[in-house]
């Protein structure tokens, strides 16, 4: 878990960057930088959260009156409010915030912040930067334990999908899986519901050729290469783990496809380690695919960063300047899409280590094991009457 010391750790390495940019202030206002100064979780909506991050000292935190004493639990400083949004004049946040921060001030902000945000601040002199994303990239070993926990998780998930998956299921009956492991938490007595997912995704042949579509719910899984998502976040912390699988016997051109992929995938982790560069991997693995004839079929990078969110830095992509360094997390996930057979993508969640690489997920890869045998009939009989009850043909 998170510990006291680590917040301690997250504010004294801002401050150190505030001062290398001299900035006298800094505002985190991206629900995820306030859970990862903060541990504390919240439904942002419309109203602004914002903590003020000064170069020395111990921060202050401006929340909506409504969540004033929710918010007393944060691992920060005190903690002040504002009326609502919007407020009567004298009330509102930009007004409460220029009591605690004097306007003409050098102010870093987070790039995420919303234009409309952005342009109440026109009496400071603001610095859009991105140090909270920056400090982010390398994680603590609280934070792997964390990463960890939620990647054996999404082992776990993926298992269930493969064991429920049958040629003819409903996508929405694998849908449902995922309220399996959320229950399994429940249990511990472990559970922040408002820093917890859980999704458990299935997209049929040749609709996974579509990667980041919304998969057909009222669809059923049959010939072809379908893709698996496991992808949760548990207490704060994410991992991701996808596989392409098969419920018939695959084509001779399925099975060339799916060890091209692999062969990528694999390209790419052999490269993993301190100091290798996101551009030069990406580059090195698209060129792979390229020249086995797949350059219409890609459709995205090789890799990304995860820890708070699914989707961080480091990215793995053509164009990055960012080196690999020990404690960074990543997604390897290369993908081939080829739109009248289907997509080939496995995605795993890595740790960079002093040397090389770990794989934090590890649900199997070959494509014996990815290709389900038929199940008994009861379990037939079972996603039939499931189908009926929800009307799906």
């Amino acid at each position: 878990m998170i510990t006291e010391e680590d917040y301690e750790k997250r504010l004294v390495n801002l401050q150190n960057q505030m001062k290398v940019h001299n900035l006298s202030a800094f505002l985190v206002t991206e629900p995820h930088s306030i859970y990862y100064f903060t541990g504390a979780s919240y439904e942002a909506q419309e109203r602004p959260f914002i903590i003020i991050i000064w170069a020395s000292g111990s921060p202050s935190f401006l929340v909506p009156k409504l969540e004033e004493e929710h918010m007393k639990k944060a691992k920060i400083g005190e903690v002040s409010s504002y009326w609502e949004y919007p407020s009567p004049k004298g009330d509102s946040w930009i007004e409460k915030l220029y009591e605690i921060l004097k306007p003409g001030n050098e102010v870093g902000i987070e790039p995420e912040m919303s234009g409309i945000m952005q342009s109440q601040l026109s009496k400071y002199n603001i610095k859009p930067i991105d140090l909270v994303g920056d400090l982010r990239l390398v994680k603590s070993s609280n934070e792997l334990e964390m990463i960890r926990y939620t990647a054996q998780n999404s082992d776990k998930l993926m298992g269930l999908i493969m064991k429920n998956s049958y040629y003819g299921v409903s996508v929405l009956e694998l849908f449902g899986l995922s309220r399996k492991i959320q229950m399994s938490l429940i249990k511990t007595g472990m559970y922040d519901p408002l820093a917890c997912s859980f999704l458990s995704a299935n997209w049929p042949a040749p609709h996974s050729a579509k990667p980041h579509s919304i998969p057909p719910v009222y669809g059923v899984l049959k010939n072809g290469p379908n893709v698996a998502m496991s992808y949760n976040r548990i207490n704060g912390y994410a991992a991701e783990c996808e596989r392409t699988f098969f419920l018939t016997k695959p084509t001779p051109k399925e099975v060339e496809i799916f060890n091209d992929m692999l062969a990528a995938r694999q390209l790419a982790l052999n490269m993993l380690k301190p100091g290798a560069s996101c551009n030069d991997i990406d580059k090195i693995v698209y060129d792979f695919l390229v020249e086995k004839g797949y350059g219409d079929n890609l459709l995205h990078r090789t890799g990304h960063g995860i820890g708070q969110d699914n989707h961080e830095g480091p990215y793995i992509a053509r164009g990055s300047t960012t080196e690999l360094e020990e404690h960074m997390v990543v997604s390897i996930e290369p993908g081939i899409y080829i739109p009248e057979i289907g997509g080939f993508r496995h995605s795993d969640t890595v740790l960079i280590t002093n040397s090389g690489y770990e794989l934090l997920t590890n649900y199997p890869t070959d494509i014996d094991t990815l290709t389900i045998q038929p199940k008994k009939m009861l379990k037939r009989i079972k996603g039939k009457i499931i189908k009926i009850a929800m009307g799906i043909k």
